[in-house]
């Protein structure tokens, strides 16, 4: 495949909200947690993600205490105080999230071409048991419990570039983030392809030719059919 000229021989994945169903993942949790019965819970989603994004860019913790702490702040704003059982309930439930429908028969139709690689911001552990939920052969899992880093710093970037002994313009990075990932991945010279799953407006800074709405439309860009 080639893009902007040049050819790719690597894809590397975000995993949460590109391949794993995020969204609908965290949802079913917060409302299996009795401490939230009543709470407004889309701004209890928004407000999450807002002491998330805090949070990681401090210095490094480990993410399963991250993820906790940002429900336990996005609770105290709505006046609620989970107790301990509750938020580790919310934090076990991660590995259990769903893939997209879309995700395992997409990848493994890619990697017949193209060698695949994972990187998130989650535990090791977490991210052994959504890889396996996918279905997809990837030769490296690059996790911020490795690196001691988030993203969007740029180690995870780094760290895929030596695993996969390519150059960033060989690799494409695939992701439903614009600021953990597709930013940051274009920043060091990857090709970059946003997956738009929640239908966002395109801003002035993304090429519209490298939204894709889902990895089956991006599988069909990569590898288009052959002519009858």
């Amino acid at each position: 495949m080639v893009m902007e000229g040049k050819t790719i021989r690597a894809l590397t994945f975000d995993c949460y909200g590109t391949l794993i169903d995020w969204d609908a993942g965290i949802r079913a949790a917060v409302r299996q947690i009795p401490g939230l019965r009543g709470c407004d819970f889309e701004r209890l989603l928004v407000e999450r993600e807002k002491a998330e994004q805090e949070l990681i860019a401090g210095t490094y913790r480990i993410y399963s205490g991250i993820l906790g702490d940002s429900l336990k702040a996005a609770a105290t704003a709505q006046g609620r105080t989970l107790p301990y059982g509750e938020v580790l309930a919310f934090v076990n439930s991660m590995p259990h999230w769903p893939s997209f429908a879309d995700s395992g028969a997409a990848l493994r139709r890619l990697a017949v071409n193209y060698t695949l690689a994972l990187l998130s911001n989650v535990e090791t552990k977490v991210l052994q048991v959504s890889a396996k939920r996918i279905g997809a052969p990837f030769v490296a899992l690059i996790t911020a419990e490795d690196l001691h880093s988030y993203k969007p710093a740029p180690k995870h970037f780094e760290a895929a570039l030596k695993r996969l002994h390519q150059p960033a313009a060989s690799i494409l990075h695939v992701a439903g983030s614009l600021y953990h990932d597709i930013r940051p991945a274009r920043a060091l010279g990857y090709q970059v392809a946003w997956i738009n799953r929640r239908k966002e407006p395109v801003p002035e800074d993304v090429d519209p030719a490298c939204v894709f709405a889902d990895l089956t439309s991006l599988g069909n860009a990569l590898q288009p059919a052959p002519a009858e």
